[in-house]
């Protein structure tokens, strides 16, 4: 009977192991960091794609016009296109396109992650759905975008019928 059993690795058996994590890891690492920021971006669309849906419900509820704006003060519409600091949701009641005392606000939402822009035209800074739930105008393109640029940018597109769409390509984030 041997009193002397060895329980452990070996220095090699050490090495070896360290050697294939070090290797598993360079190939997961800037991978997940991609999935990270895919995933970011696709919360964030859903998250204004599910406002755009119950701002047009409610339109078409309320037989009333609803406006939709970006806002980072929270008080009212900013009328800059930047949507990554926030947007609200009001039905216009005298439609005058402005949150004033006579509407009521539907919802608000808070800014997105530091790392995304959401960015719309600055000749189209809100959208107004009719009481048939329409978004009468040009289209609306809010294009999204982080560090990585155009190249993994996506957009969505509210059509005149208040319908959004998403684009899985864009040439630019501006």
């Amino acid at each position: 009977m041997n009193a002397h059993q060895n329980h452990g690795f070996t220095l090699i058996e050490l090495i070896i192991a360290l050697s294939m994590l070090a290797i598993l890891s360079a190939y997961a690492i800037p991978n997940y960091r991609t999935f990270q920021l895919n995933q970011s971006m696709t919360h964030e669309i859903n998250r204004l794609v599910a406002t755009i849906n119950h701002a047009r419900n409610q339109s078409i509820i309320a037989q009333q016009s609803v406006v939709l704006c970006a806002t980072a003060s929270e008080l009212g519409c900013d009328g800059n296109s930047q949507w990554h600091a926030g947007w609200m949701a009001f039905v216009d009641h005298n439609q005058n396109r402005v949150f004033d005392g006579s509407d009521r606000l539907l919802l608000q939402e808070h800014g997105m992650a530091d790392s995304l822009r959401a960015q719309a035209s600055v000749y189209r800074p809100y959208i107004r759905f009719d009481r048939t739930g329409f978004a009468p105008g040009a289209n609306q393109t809010i294009r999204f975008c982080d560090q990585r640029g155009a190249e993994y940018g996506k957009a969505v597109i509210i059509s005149n019928v208040g319908r959004p769409r998403l684009a899985r390509q864009i040439t630019s984030c501006d």
